[in-house]
């Protein structure tokens, strides 16, 4: 583990850091280093963009320190940097997967800092003892698994993982007999891997409890919403990996009910026979993902019509491909295609603002006719998914290697997928889905079913046009990871215009 001492203006703020700066939190953080120094280094890139370690930068700045200590992490595109800041932003703690800023700040509060700090003597920041962990003690892992046996915490070996795959090293802060303070994820990692020692800073006893409070539960809150807002918005799509062979559940519930959509078969006659009762022959797949089920629908012998913004040219989203695919939409659209259906499936689990999951309800009513019904289906709070990071489901190995986590700027959202492409998923209420569709529809049915939340929606109500043309400029305009938009809200606004026969 390589940490070296730099003048501490040789560093630079992230403009993106999703944490909110809390003058009472840099004051606790003043007062840890002032006792403790530094036990962890500021991590930065090659060109000096700190990863982690904002806060303390910050006020090793303000105490005076000309220099800190840092480990430099290599050259990576602004997503990964990205990506990695908010592990950091995790994996500092030793947190479980159903761990939160809040209760971490609740037992915080509990503890009396001020008694715990008067035991330790200062560190003057031009001290050795400031820059305590430059040279971090090589320590047998096999001697420090057996001392803290019984204490892993799988979500934190999640997290230092992730980071060690990047080449990203964090030392483990343990007592004088071993006992370790903040870290025991890291040392999972590396004993299951074989390495044969860990990088230890030591702490006295009179530092531990002080220590161990100030690097496990001292924590910002998280500004995600803000700072990455257009990030997890083009980070919404539908993964490669999750390809299905056949209908998802949002294509199947009002014909096939709990059953698993896997014994569903389009193609079979009398299976289609069953869905074109029910659905009409001329439908919208609104967010299709991959196609997959717009192409089966066609193979069936029914007009699919496909829309999703974020279409993949292998593991990339393409801007081109995405804006092609809209632009052969808004020729359906202002041509007056009559859709007997109009399916929204997962699509509102991706989509991580209510604001924009709004918008979406508020463009596809607007497509409907006086005989078109919405069909939407999105993961419920009974999904394993929200129960994990409620600490309700059990850790099996399938979803052993997940490092996502609660963020509360709304109810039921979790962020996980941190190799590279951080996403957000939304977890549903029955309520909450009715009050999604229920502005718009004279009949909203909503049921939970197998650990979906259903709504089928009949009987639009007159078009609100401000609030349209709102949710048409913001659609048709996403942004793209390389910095583009889609472009497309004027043409958007004069295709609904035609089809509406009123002017947006």
């Amino acid at each position: 583990m390589k940490v070296t001492a730099e003048p501490i203006t040789a560093l630079t703020a992230s403009s993106y850091n999703p944490r909110h700066v809390d003058p009472r939190r840099l004051d606790l953080i003043e007062l840890s280093l002032r006792k403790l120094g530094f036990l962890a280094p500021i991590y930065a890139d090659a060109d000096g963009e700190i990863l982690s370690g904002h806060q303390r930068h910050l006020v090793a700045s303000r105490m005076g320190a000309a220099r800190v200590p840092v480990f430099r992490v290599g050259a990576m595109p602004l997503e990964r940097r990205k990506a990695l800041n908010i592990v950091f932003n995790r994996a500092t703690n030793d947190f479980d997967i159903n761990s939160t800023p809040g209760a971490a700040t609740r037992e915080l509060d509990g503890i009396d800092l001020k008694a715990l700090a008067e035991a330790i003597p200062d560190k003057s920041p031009s001290s050795g003892e400031f820059l305590r962990c430059l040279a971090p003690a090589r320590v047998k892992v096999e001697d420090l698994c057996r001392i803290n046996s019984g204490k892993w915490i799988r979500y934190a070996r999640n997290l230092a993982r992730t980071l060690y795959r990047h080449g990203i090293e964090m030392p483990v802060v343990c007592r004088a007999d071993g006992t370790v303070v903040n870290g025991i994820g890291r040392l999972e990692m590396l004993a299951e891997r074989g390495e044969e020692t860990a990088p230890v800073v030591y702490v006295t006893d009179d530092e531990a409890e002080f220590a161990r409070a100030m690097m496990n539960l001292l924590s910002m809150d998280f500004d995600i919403h803000t700072r990455y807002a257009d990030l997890l918005r083009f980070n919404s799509f539908r993964r490669a990996r999750r390809v299905r062979a056949g209908l998802g559940n949002g294509f199947t519930f009002a014909v096939h009910g709990s059953a698993p959509c896997g014994t569903f078969d389009i193609l079979r006659p009398a299976d289609r026979a069953r869905w074109i009762k029910e659905h009409g022959g001329c439908v919208l797949d609104f967010g299709a993902g991959h196609l997959t089920e717009t192409l089966l629908l066609r193979e069936a012998g029914i007009a699919c019509t496909p829309f999703e913004p974020y279409r993949l040219a292998g593991n990339e989203i393409s801007a081109r491909e995405s804006i092609e695919m809209a632009r052969g939409f808004l020729g359906a659209v202002a041509s007056g295609v009559e859709w007997t259906s109009i399916f929204i499936s997962s699509v509102l689990n991706s989509v991580p603002f209510l604001s924009d999951r709004q918008k979406i309800v508020a463009i596809c009513a607007a497509l409907c006719r006086p005989f078109t019904r919405l069909y939407a289906c999105a993961s419920s709070v009974t999904e394993t998914g929200w129960r994990q990071v409620r600490g309700k489901a059990f850790m099996n190995e399938s979803n052993a290697g997940n490092i996502c986590f609660r963020l509360d700027y709304e109810p039921g959202i979790r962020i996980g997928d941190f190799q590279d492409r951080p996403k957000v998923q939304k977890y549903h209420t029955e309520r909450e889905f009715f009050d999604l569709f229920s502005p718009h529809f004279r009949s909203v049915k909503v049921t939970e079913m197998s650990n979906n939340v259903t709504a089928i929606c009949s009987g639009p109500l007159p078009v609100d046009l401000a609030r349209l043309r709102e949710a048409i400029d913001f659609e048709f305009d996403l942004p793209y990871p390389d910095g583009s938009r889609m472009g497309l809200a004027a043409e958007a606004r004069e295709a609904f215009s035609k089809r509406l026969g009123v002017t947006l």
